[in-house]
């Protein structure tokens, strides 16, 4: 029998049984419907298919008359109390097939496409020999929780994300993409429940967060210097560029303690520089000014839109001691950066 069709006949065997004890099974309206119910089995049964289920005459009157069944008076308690319906009782009835609480995961599985049901395709598998075991809904659910096939379905599939994610990743040259991912992948691999599972990620993805931010804002601070020189090479030295790269390069040595031969040093921001910046300036721009590596558009940017404008202010000297950063609520020297975020001193997260 078609899956689907099997759901919905199901369901209106669980519509009629429900009825029973308070309509009593001689109701005349609940009779035929179940008469017509037993029908569309027969012919389900018997190889038709959705299409021709739901054209037929009696689906539709069954349809109709499961809704009248709600406006049907019902029996005196007393006598609903006294209806006994062997095999259909309302105690039989309380509990749906497992076929209404697997619905939901064959629709699901139905409207995969062929990637898919290749990834997927072995959870659904057992969900649905699980159905077929069970003796109800309730049987099925308690069957699946023991299986443990929900949590591989949830695990598993999170695990293969943060692998391709880490993958994809390996052009952004991000530190805090590869440490999320592969923690991922460890963290993931070694929990127990669903529960878990959800805590896990949501903490994970909040720390994250956090740190992808941070790292923006500290390229963003660090690269302060040469990204002054850069807005002079690309639109020219107005006063108010000028005016920034000289108000940056007294700023950054007092309040910081970075000069630009310290943006240089850093490895996060030579990371930065050399493999996500660096890649990005066309190529009209490379051949104006001869240069063909990294380094080159440093040289070319402190040689000709840095030195030429700060030529007569003083030589800096940068008080070293202002050279942290804060991270999670502790400092650390700046140049340290890169290995903070490869492995960041998260806090402990502790349950009261």
């Amino acid at each position: 029998m078609d899956a689907t069709v099997k759901q919905i006949l199901d369901g209106f065997r669980f519509s009629v049984s429900n009825y029973t004890s308070s309509l009593g099974p001689e109701n005349e309206k609940l009779v035929r419907t179940k008469e017509l119910v037993e029908s569309l089995y027969t012919k389900a049964e018997d190889g038709a298919d959705m299409m021709a289920i739901s054209m037929d005459p009696e689906f539709g009157e069954v349809a109709a008359l499961i809704g009248e069944l709600a406006s049907e008076p019902a029996l005196p308690q007393e006598e609903q109390a006294s209806v006994s319906t062997e095999g259909d009782s309302a105690s039989d009835g309380d509990i749906p097939p497992a076929s209404i609480a697997a619905a939901g995961y064959h629709m699901a599985y139905d409207s995969m496409g062929s990637a898919a049901r290749e990834k997927q395709g072995r959870y659904y598998t057992r969900i649905f020999e699980l159905e077929e075991q069970a003796e109800n809904a309730l049987h099925f659910n308690t069957l699946m929780v023991e299986d443990g096939v929900l949590f591989e379905m949830s695990r598993e599939p999170l695990i293969e994300t943060a692998r391709e994610t880490l993958a994809q990743a390996e052009e952004i040259h991000s530190p805090t993409v590869d440490h999320q991912q592969q923690f991922a992948m460890k963290t993931y691999a070694e929990v127990k429940t669903v529960a878990e599972l959800e805590f896990q990620g949501t903490l994970m993805a909040e720390l994250s967060n956090v740190e992808h931010e941070w790292d923006a804002l500290f390229i963003e601070v660090i690269g302060l210097l040469p990204a002054c020189a850069q807005a002079i090479e690309a639109f020219g030295p107005t006063d108010d560029n000028v005016e920034k790269l000289r108000n940056s390069h007294k700023f950054m040595p007092e309040f910081m303690g970075i000069t630009w031969d310290d943006v240089f040093a850093d490895p996060r921001y030579l990371l930065f520089w050399n493999e996500v910046l660096w890649p990005k300036v066309p190529a009209e721009k490379r051949e104006a000014h001869e240069v063909n590596s990294a380094e080159g558009w440093r040289d070319v940017l402190k040689e000709k839109f840095y030195d030429p404008y700060i030529k007569d202010e003083p030589v800096p000297t940068p008080d070293s001691t202002q050279a942290r950063i804060r991270l999670w609520r502790k400092e650390y020297p700046v140049h340290e950066t890169l290995n903070l975020l490869n492995d960041p001193p998260r806090p402990v997260i502790k349950r009261d």
